[in-house]
């Protein structure tokens, strides 16, 4: 069973989406969600918080976050890493730069995977205007799962997340 829990555009600047409990925005301009980690596109590292890249710099990019009893197969998308997530709160903000909203998730243990799509095309395109689609889309989705494991790069097809994996500090 799927449930839909965001499926609209975000508008994005500087590349981010965040996945945080209110209170706690201050702990993602201090601290480095991507610390020990082996991908550079999913940051999990903070508990109870996810920070997500986007190739596109600014504007709306297409976001899809679902939850699903188990894990479904991985699609076409050209790069995708999986990390292990808790909510440390059940009310989250959903959030990138000034658009966002709350949405709730059960209070357990949960692998996440961040699938982008054109990534590299968001990235050389860098800006879109409102009237304009943007070439790339993400989906976030988690899934009960009480073994919480390392990150890991699933799939890599773009420089964009090379580049990004490449600025982390791994374990």
């Amino acid at each position: 069973m799927e449930t839909v829990i965001f499926d609209r555009p975000m508008h994005v600047h500087y590349g981010f989406i965040w996945l945080y409990p209110e209170g706690r925005f201050d702990e993602l301009a201090d601290l480095d969600p991507f610390q020990g980690q082996a991908n550079g596109l999913c940051g999990a590292a903070l508990p109870g918080i996810l920070s997500m890249r986007t190739g596109l710099h600014t504007g709306a990019v297409p976001l899809r976050v679902v939850v699903v009893d188990e894990p479904p197969p991985l699609g076409d998308a050209e790069d995708i890493v999986g990390v292990s997530f808790r909510p440390t709160e059940s009310v989250l903000m959903l959030v990138a730069f000034h658009d966002g909203e709350e949405i709730s998730l059960p209070l357990r243990s949960y692998r996440a995977r961040w699938s982008a799509t054109a990534m590299q095309a968001g990235r050389d395109v860098d800006t879109v205007l409102e009237d304009e689609p943007a070439p790339d889309r993400y989906e976030l989705c988690l899934w009960p799962d009480d073994d919480p494991r390392a990150d890991a790069i699933i799939r890599q097809g773009s420089q964009t997340a090379a580049y990004w994996h490449s600025t982390v500090m791994p374990r």
